[in-house]
């Protein structure tokens, strides 16, 4: 049986399942996008860097710019 993540981006309400490379493909991808983001676990509310064997959920936190 393959491992699915549950992901949540902060404003949304959508939650979709990936299963782990697919997951760790998003942890890498909102690293290096220049507008920048963080990777949360849904459960501990810590920033991660790597998809643990513990974590089944985590939240993106989308950088905002402002502007005027």
């Amino acid at each position: 049986m393959v491992r699915m993540i549950k992901v949540r981006t902060l404003g949304s309400e959508e939650i979709r399942e990936v299963n782990v490379q697919e997951a760790e493909k998003i942890l890498e991808d909102t690293y290096k996008n220049p507008v920048g983001g963080l990777v949360a676990d849904a459960r501990t509310r810590e920033a991660i860097w790597q998809i643990s064997p513990d974590i089944e959920e985590i939240i993106i936190i989308e950088q905002m710019l402002g502007g005027g």
